[in-house]
């Protein structure tokens, strides 16, 4: 599960930059992708940018196309505990359509560079880790 942190950001920023983000992770067949809104304590009337994600999720074209399923962070989901700061989005994945484009050999060079991937994340994960205690 990759994490799309937007605390701190306008709502401009979110507004450009969500759509991208998810499209990324999309493209690098990534299925589960935690969406940090935060739960809108600072903002004046309602939570501006949790109400703007939830509505783009359900009414934009990218979501309609590439969405398979959102989980509302108050509800918590099959992956996270409830945590109403947060909405946690299932991707549509195309993968079986890629593999069966590729050679054998080109599918081992994409695992291979999940593999690494992955390998990297956790070595970032396990230094943010130590740099915290």
């Amino acid at each position: 599960m990759i994490t799309i942190d937007l605390h701190g950001m306008t709502l401009e920023e979110v507004k450009s930059g969500l759509e991208q983000k998810l499209l990324n992770a999309y493209l690098h067949q990534e299925r589960v992708v935690r969406i940090i809104h935060g739960k809108g304590k600072h903002s004046e009337v309602f939570p501006v940018i949790k109400s703007y994600v939830r509505h783009w999720l359900e009414e934009s074209e990218f979501s309609q196309e590439k969405v398979e399923m959102v989980f509302r962070g108050e509800d918590g989901s099959p992956y996270t505990p409830a945590n109403g700061g947060e909405t946690i989005v299932i991707l549509k994945t195309d993968a079986g359509e890629h593999l069966q484009e590729l050679s054998w050999e080109e599918e081992e060079d994409a695992e291979a560079r999940r593999h690494l991937k992955k390998i990297r994340a956790d070595k970032n994960r396990i230094q943010r880790r130590k740099k915290y205690r």
